[in-house]
């Protein structure tokens, strides 16, 4: 109960004012380019079913706010619907008849498809630029800890080896790593890494994993036995944790537990895991000065990959952030634009592939509410947050309407590409059969997504 109060308390305005603009983003797109090909639209709605509020430009056009907030469309003068699949049967002449969409040559129509969802990648990658040019852009060396016994250390990497490749997608940031680790789940991932001068080959076997987060989302991923290799020093606390009662501080550097090493954060749950409520003699750095201290770990209860649920120590310590910044100046900026759009449009048709392949399952699949979960959620890290998911939600919103689905701008560019090879275009039957199937997909894939996301919100 408390999960659907929050959906319209807290999740819902988020959801509408994100959905909203980049819905008007990815229609004007389809605007802009076809007022460039003299193209007359007719009507421009956010939304569809009855219009809530609008005016009519000195164009002629409408534009129009309607009751239902999950999509948008701009209808061109012509059309025989919303979809400007197919030409109206009412007759145009004259002057008039210069305007309607049909009426332009198959270059025309198919650059007016095309740009609602170049709007909103275009969008993305410019907002991408800005972020990078003024703040820099965000970056984690791929210098890597490994975890005894893990699947990396059975593949022969040893803490501090830097990835350089890992199942054939270059490695950059460490944040790469984690974007292999939630595509690919239990496939050997070949790595190439460097060790000093070397430069050396592998292949992980990562281990499936499923776990939920502090949302009640469900995450899958790949666990491959590495961690970012983090100095241990602490950079926070979390509340009525016993490292803190025991008086460490921000900034002290953890030198020694029970007279062991801590040569990386990462290490420290490997050190007091298994001494949940035993005391253990802390040594640590502060300014230059060697102290100690006896803390007891707390115990959590955690499930491993396996499902297994066991009890582990905590000193409740988090690490100091070792994000860096790279500064860029404009073209840098724009490169490193490209790439992360690049980036989140390969993991988006990759996740897809797998969904269609059975590899990923179905209830991957997210609906209109989990987009308002999902909103509601990066809220609570501030503009930050919401600004990560317009920029998410605007590529995933160019690429989808890119699959090649009747009544998607996908299918568009597929008739028109047909239209092209063949020189003339699919028969009006051909086409409403087309838009029969694509309405059929769309519709079961709206339904798979939208129980998957009441099963979410229910759990």
């Amino acid at each position: 109960m408390q999960s659907i109060i929050s959906l319209f308390t807290t999740y819902l305005p988020y959801f509408v004012l994100v959905l909203t603009l980049l819905v008007f983003i990815h229609e004007f797109g389809h605007y802009w380019v076809a007022r460039r090909f003299g193209i007359h639209a007719e009507v421009f709605s956010i939304g569809f079913g009855p219009e809530l509020f609008g005016w009519t430009d000195r164009r002629g056009t409408r534009w129009k706010v309607s009751a239902i907030p999950l999509g948008g469309y701009v209808k061109f003068l012509g059309d025989n619907d919303e979809t400007s699949t197919t030409p109206s049967d009412a007759a145009l002449a004259g002057p008039k008849a210069s305007g309607a969409f049909f009426s332009k040559p198959l270059y025309a129509r198919a650059a007016v498809v095309l740009g609602g969802p170049a709007a909103n990648l275009l969008f993305a990658f410019l907002v991408l630029t800005i972020v990078f040019f003024i703040a820099g852009e965000p970056y984690s060396p791929a210098t890597v800890a490994v975890q005894v016994n893990g699947p990396a250390a059975k593949a022969g990497l040893r803490t501090g080896d830097e990835i350089i490749r890992l199942a054939d997608r270059r490695i950059d940031r460490y944040e790469d790593i984690q974007d292999s680790q939630f595509l690919y789940w239990a496939k050997p991932m070949a790595v190439e890494y460097r060790r000093g001068s070397q430069l050396l080959h592998g292949e992980i076997v990562p281990q499936f994993c499923e776990r939920t987060d502090r949302y009640n989302n469900t995450l899958r991923y790949g666990e491959l036995g590495l961690d970012q290799l983090i100095r241990p020093v602490v950079g926070g606390f979390t509340a009525n944790g016993p490292a803190e009662a025991a008086g460490l501080k921000v900034g002290d550097l953890l030198l020694e537990i029970d007279g062991k090493p801590v040569e990386y954060f990462s290490r420290i749950p490997e050190l007091i895991g298994a001494r949940a409520g035993q005391p253990l003699v802390v040594k640590y750095d502060r300014d230059g000065r060697r102290e100690e201290a006896t803390i007891v770990p707390v115990a959590d209860k955690v499930v491993d990959c396996a499902g297994k649920e066991q009890v582990v120590g905590r000193l409740r310590i988090r690490p100091a952030g070792i994000t860096e910044f790279r500064s860029h100046g404009v073209l840098g900026a724009m490169g490193a634009g490209v790439r992360a759009v690049w980036g989140m449009t390969t993991m988006f048709y990759t996740s897809m592939a797998q969904i269609l392949t059975a590899t990923r399952p179905v209830d991957e699949l997210g609906g209109p509410i989990r987009i308002a979960k999902a909103a509601g959620e990066a809220s609570h890290a501030g503009w930050i947050g919401i600004l990560n998911l317009v920029i998410a939600l605007s590529v995933v919103l160019g690429v989808f309407n890119l699959l090649p689905v009747p009544m998607l701008d996908g299918g568009h560019l597929a008739m028109y590409l047909y239209e092209a090879v063949r020189g003339k275009p699919l028969s009006l039957k051909a086409q409403e059969l087309g838009l029969r199937v694509g309405f059929a997909l769309v519709i079961g894939m709206a339904l798979v997504a939208t129980f998957n996301d009441i099963r979410l919100l229910l759990r």
